[in-house]
């Protein structure tokens, strides 16, 4: 059967049916795999189909002199079965897929299979653990190439955690917060995150003007607000849109 590929499952079938020469109605499509985009543009995976033309139809008397109505071709068929019942049945199907229940362990395992895809498509060896404290889970990453996987300034740690917790809102049923953690890196960060909050307070205090950090996630922002809330001279307030949202700490006002 032969086999073609593409950017997406679509492109494959168009490479196909121009090489074959034929229109779509005259093939069945078997996909072989979904293109996969990759993490940041990296092992970027096509489209893979197989296209089997199909059998043309056969008719039973036909006369050179009186020839009967042309029967409908195998794919018209197949559209029209599709129409009918079968089509039903699949649509049935698939709306059973939709309305399932989301699940919260589903949710967890769709995340772990997530991050042990990516930390392998990214080369990095990963040993992928999680633990669950209310309603926030960890997952730890353990790996000997830590500095790859948190990237400068965890930029490529809170990346993955951003499309983690999209994962699992997903397919969950709760609203619990997915975090990443590489050896102690979070500790050491929410370290470094409150002694730049208090560095930037002593600088808006001393000029007098405000002061604008640089996008972080929410959950470092929210160290910047708490370290700050009882602080006599400053206040903050967050502005932008995730994933670009920052602080902006500000002289109190009078």
């Amino acid at each position: 059967m032969p086999t073609f590929q593409g950017s997406t499952i679509q492109k494959a079938i168009e490479t196909g049916l121009k090489q074959l020469g034929l229109p779509r109605d005259a093939v069945s499509v078997e996909v072989v795999r979904e293109n996969k985009n990759g993490f940041l543009g990296l092992m970027r995976k096509p489209a893979i189909v197989n296209l089997k033309p199909l059998e043309p139809p056969i008719d039973a008397d036909p006369t050179p002199s009186d020839d009967p109505p042309a029967k409908p071709r195998a794919g018209k068929k197949l559209a029209t079965a599709l129409t009918d019942g079968a089509g039903k049945k699949i649509a049935s199907a698939f709306n059973d897929i939709t309305t399932k229940k989301r699940d919260n362990q589903t949710a967890l395992a769709m995340v772990q299979s997530y991050l042990e895809d990516i930390t392998t498509g990214m080369g990095i060896d990963t040993q992928v653990t999680s633990e669950r404290q209310g309603n926030t889970v960890t997952f730890q990453l353990k790996t000997d190439e830590e500095g790859l996987l948190i990237g400068k300034h965890g930029k490529i740690i809170n990346a993955i955690q951003y499309l983690a917790q999209t994962e699992f809102n997903h397919y969950a049923k709760s609203k619990w917060t997915i975090m990443l953690d590489v050896g102690d890196y979070r500790e050491r960060r929410q370290a470094t995150v409150t002694r730049l909050a208090e560095r930037t307070a002593r600088e808006v205090l001393a000029t007098g003007k405000a002061v604008y950090l640089d996008p972080m996630p929410s959950f470092e922002r929210k160290t910047i607000h708490t370290t700050l809330v009882d602080n006599t001279y400053v206040e903050t307030h967050s502005e932008g849109v995730d994933p670009r949202r920052y602080v902006v700490v500000t002289p109190k006002r009078p």
